[in-house]
């Protein structure tokens, strides 16, 4: 009868019980980008250096995708868990990244820090990035492919995927493994050059998730950090 009691009490005072957790002050991406909105190369465009969006409340909005190559607006772009720099393949802007390692964001407060033999890395087109399912049926149909023998979705390898223009040091920032569907931030700092070459803001990824996501949340809407290097 006491060990019943126990029980009782200690179920019911551990649900009394307030867990009070950090308010995250990190940033969230005003909306889901990538494959899941209808369109592969769905990226939302963002100007660190005025804190400006582009297509932030749907495909294509402001920017197609190919105009961002003559732009000097925007300094990084998502895409899913993919991610650009105005470098490189993506655009004609003087960008690049580097990885500062694991963990350490608050370490990281000015430019003076940053290793002066450190290598930038700009953007090529080497990355993946999951196609939507209109997109894979637009590829099918183009190249006479039958739908049953080719499904967007395989159970050994997932979804359907193809290359994109992106940053491949910033494409280790989240890994995708799955079925079924995990997404797992490296807690890596990385450091952003701005597409006018003389601006760097750190970044670190802590979620697919929104900060106040909700059971049944399947994310997409990603938390991150992100501070300018004075």
């Amino acid at each position: 009868m006491k060990t019943n009691l126990f029980i009782f009490l200690f179920v019911f005072f551990s649900s009394c019980t307030d867990y009070d957790a950090e308010p995250f002050t990190g940033k969230v991406l005003p909306r889901v980008t990538g494959y899941s909105t209808g369109v592969t190369n769905d990226w939302l465009y963002i100007n660190l250096r005025t804190g400006e969006m582009f297509n932030r409340n749907r495909v294509n909005e402001d920017i197609i995708e190919g105009a961002q190559k003559d732009r000097l607006d925007w300094d990084i772009a998502f895409c899913g868990y993919r991610i650009r720099t105005n470098s490189g393949t993506s655009g004609k802007g003087k960008g690049a990244a580097i990885d500062l390692g694991y963990g350490e964001y608050d370490k990281w407060k000015t430019v003076s820090q940053l290793p002066s033999n450190i290598n930038w890395v700009v953007d090529d087109s080497t990355v993946t990035v999951t196609m939507s399912r209109n997109d894979w049926n637009k590829h099918l149909i183009t190249n006479q492919l039958d739908f049953e023998q080719n499904p967007w979705f395989d159970p050994n390898r997932g979804p359907a995927t193809t290359k994109t223009s992106a940053n491949p040091i910033l494409a280790n920032a989240m890994s995708f493994t799955g079925p079924p569907p995990v997404y797992a931030p490296s807690f890596h700092t990385y450091v952003i050059r701005t597409a006018n070459g003389t601006q760097y803001f750190k970044i670190q990824i802590i979620s697919w998730y929104k900060a106040d996501a909700e059971i049944g949340d399947t994310g997409g809407q990603i938390s991150y950090y992100c501070d300018e290097l004075k």
